[in-house]
């Protein structure tokens, strides 16, 4: 973004705010996509617009906001493919929706896998033409992932799409299970760890803080051969802490929101998550399989990716990138609990003495 417009901030922070508000148009399109009602859309739309998670990644100048944006689009995409009526239309909307999700990992990476769970979605699908729509999909992902690959292979010597995942993997992932093992302050675990990293690579290890782990996150192959060697060895040996810190992660990516309120977060957090459940749950009971799978496929890949390399230093922005699908779920969950309650209440009353 900022290449494109300058280091000019108030036009770096108004694009950022129209990306994360152009969100809400298309979750409202997503949803008419999903042949749902205007008003369930238009509930969704209305429940993305006051996520509090959304309305800060709007207004923070990270990735998320332009990661969120081309993730949304891929996700209308890959409905576009579904409804292809020629093979034509499928290779090309299945080119597109892939491309956005590119897009999206290499705006942020953790996208940059989506097309596989996706691709097979497609795969059990009724749609004629899904076997061309998935090579076109595969053709884009596999493409992209080892060109990026080799580009950092080439500059970084790493040839792997991103090193941020090792990174997190050592120093968030494992710091925390082994703090919770050994009750050690964490900047010394910090200390610890890169301690053992630079002993692997035979180097030398005298004044070595908890700040000189900043300097394995752009890591060469042999450091992150070493980071993950390190963290597979702190997991075999404290499973038990391992096993515990799941349900601290799983917190920390639901409920809290970074410079909010707690307890509002956590009241609209578990609101949105009661409601989506419900509406999956409902989804699933009328038979829609294909479009409950498509809701929670996305959900179910980014918290699994994050609890795999973290379960601490982060908030309810582990799961901002599919609030949109959540939305969806819930705003389908209200209107089936207000349709019920109208229902209830136009039913005739049994007479008195009956």
């Amino acid at each position: 973004m900022v290449a494109v417009l300058g280091i000019q901030p108030f036009l770096v922070i108004a694009a950022n705010i129209a990306l994360g508000i152009a969100i809400i148009p298309l979750t409202y399109l997503l949803g008419r996509q999903l042949k749902l009602s205007i008003e369930v859309s238009s509930l969704a739309a209305f429940i993305v617009a006051l996520d509090p998670t959304s309305i800060r990644a709007s207004v923070v100048l990270r990735a998320d906001a332009m990661a969120d944006f081309w993730l949304v689009l891929a996700f209308v995409g890959l409905l576009y493919v579904r409804q292809a009526e020629t093979v034509r239309a499928a290779v090309f909307f299945g080119f597109i929706a892939s491309s956005f999700i590119m897009m999206s990992a290499l705006t942020r990476p953790a996208a940059y896998l989506l097309w596989i769970p996706m691709g097979f979605w497609l795969l059990f699908t009724h749609m004629r033409w899904r076997v061309p729509a998935v090579a076109a999909m595969a053709a884009v992902g596999f493409a992209v992932v080892n060109l990026w690959s080799h580009h950092n292979g080439v500059y970084f010597n790493n040839p792997t799409f991103s090193s941020a995942g090792t990174f997190q993997l050592l120093y968030v992932r494992a710091a925390s299970v082994l703090h919770q093992a050994t009750d050690e302050d964490i900047d010394d675990v910090y200390a610890e760890l890169a301690m053992r990293v630079e002993e692997r690579l035979g180097n030398d290890v005298q004044d070595i803080t908890s700040n000189w782990r900043h300097r394995h996150l752009a890591s060469t192959s042999k450091q992150a051969a070493a980071m993950t060697d390190i963290a597979v060895e702190i997991f075999l040996r404290y499973p038990v802490q391992y096993i515990l810190t799941i349900p601290v992660g799983l917190y920390r990516a639901l409920f809290p929101v970074n410079s909010w309120p707690l307890w509002s977060a956590i009241v609209f957090n578990l609101a949105f998550l009661l409601t989506s459940a419900y509406g999956l749950a409902q989804m699933a009971r009328a038979r829609r399989i294909s479009d409950a799978f498509y809701l929670v496929l996305p959900c179910v890949y980014f918290l699994a990716g994050t609890l795999l390399v973290a379960t601490a230093s982060f908030d309810t922005r582990a799961r901002v990138m599919v609030t949109p699908l959540l939305a969806i779920m819930a705003a389908h969950g209200v209107m089936r609990l207000l349709n019920r309650r109208r229902a209830a209440s136009a039913s005739p009353s049994p007479p008195a003495g009956s």
